[in-house]
């Protein structure tokens, strides 16, 4: 009997264990569930938030803000990190988005050349002597190259490469951030070229120079790059890479992230990749002159007169594989065009449009006064509008 007794009690424990087991699953499986509809109902969120912006035409603009400045003559701007420099041929100043200054020097400049890259900005006056290194601490350096300068650039550690003129012989030299001449290259016409633009690579690594020189009574280019780190000092002269182009101008290269650059000329197209050794990994030949060339770090454009359509001009923008990524007419005679993410800012001192890459004209307005720059916030529909006295932050609506 207690042994029937016994049976019974075991046999009701394990049922409610089965059922209590039963009954944290259905719990667990509920919880899943919840959190399942939960997610798909906020991606659903994103996802319509996002096709309503992509579709959302805009129409007028609200001033969220407004920041006055001192008046100055032909003041400029450009990005730096996440800072704006503001500068002219009596100064310059660093100030962040909310417009809390950073620094300001001044100086006396007959025409500054100005490069940035990353939180880095280098000032120098066009055939000038001095080359002022700054971050967004403030001055980091001074390069004094004794020789007039001609372009310069400047990396993401502060390196800075130059061009400089020293009468029938041009150098290009590369200074670290204290302002040490770490490397240079004597050239002239008849050995190596005449370097037409250079630009360096992010880390300071790499240096990408496009050489003019005559070869057999034709104008041709090359594109040599140059590795200063460890790769590269097993190469002669730390040439790890070079590409020829006969019968061609590449008036423009640069890097547009830490391991790609590009090349353009007056009727070709090209992409490199490689963060040791650049290889071209697209090529394209034009058949129309390039009427200017923009960037950021994953797409490029380039710029058309359109002799043959509807439009002024046109805009071929590709990423960072050689892929068309949209084909925009437009008629705007614009002093600049900024990509952003998924859209193309155009404007000039009266008015400006943005388009994202479907084509769609999202934007389409002007300016209460002259505008000397547009720089997109991380939100899609807010604005900086500069102008030579003062700031702006406007919102689409």
């Amino acid at each position: 009997m207690a042994g029937e007794i016994n049976e019974t009690l075991k046999d009701k424990y394990e049922k409610t264990q089965k059922d209590f087991e039963k009954k944290i699953r259905r719990h667990r499986r509920a919880i899943l569930y919840r959190i399942v509809i939960g997610i798909a109902i906020v991606v659903a969120l994103i996802a319509s938030a996002y096709y309503n912006y992509r579709k959302m035409v805009y129409t007028d603009t609200d001033v969220l803000r407004s920041v006055s400045y001192p008046e100055a003559s032909n003041a400029r701007y450009v990005r730096f990190g996440n800072n704006i420099l503001r500068y002219s041929q009596d100064g310059a100043s660093a100030f962040n988005i909310a417009d809390d200054m950073i620094w300001n020097e001044t100086f006396e400049m007959q025409n500054p050349i100005v490069d940035t890259c990353l939180d880095y900005v280098a000032i120098g006056d066009y055939m000038g002597t001095t080359i002022y290194i700054y971050n967004s601490a403030g001055l980091q350096g001074t390069i004094d190259t004794s020789t007039p300068l001609k372009r310069f650039c400047v990396s993401g550690n502060g390196n800075v490469a130059v061009v400089l003129e020293d009468n029938e012989v041009t150098w290009v030299k590369l200074y670290d951030v204290n302002g040490t001449n770490i490397a240079s290259d004597r050239t002239t016409m008849s050995k190596s070229g005449y370097p037409v633009c250079i630009d360096i690579s992010e880390d300071g690594v790499l240096l990408a120079v496009s050489y003019l020189f005559v070869d057999s009574g034709v104008m041709s280019t090359s594109v040599a790059y140059y590795n200063f780190g460890a790769v590269g000092q097993n190469e002669v002269d730390n040439l790890v890479s070079g590409y020829n182009y006969s019968g061609t101008v590449v008036s423009y290269v640069s890097f547009i992230n830490s391991d790609t650059s590009f090349a353009v000329g007056d009727n070709m197209f090209s992409i490199f990749k490689g963060a040791d050794k650049p290889e071209s990994v697209f090529e394209k030949e034009l058949e129309k002159e390039v009427y200017s060339v923009f960037h950021n770090e994953n797409m490029i454009a380039l710029v058309y007169e359109d002799e043959e359509g509807e439009n002024k001009y046109i805009a071929e923008v590709y990423d960072d594989k050689g892929n068309i990524v949209t084909t925009q007419g437009f008629d705007m005679d614009y002093g600049n065009i900024s990509l952003y993410k998924d859209i193309m800012i155009i404007y000039n001192s009266d008015a400006w449009q943005i388009y994202n890459m479907s084509g769609l004209k999202k934007f389409d307005g002007g300016f209460e006064r002259s505008a000397v720059a547009v720089f997109p916030e991380d939100s899609r529909t807010r604005y900086l509008v500069l102008y030579g006295d003062g700031m702006e932050e406007v919102k689409l609506k």
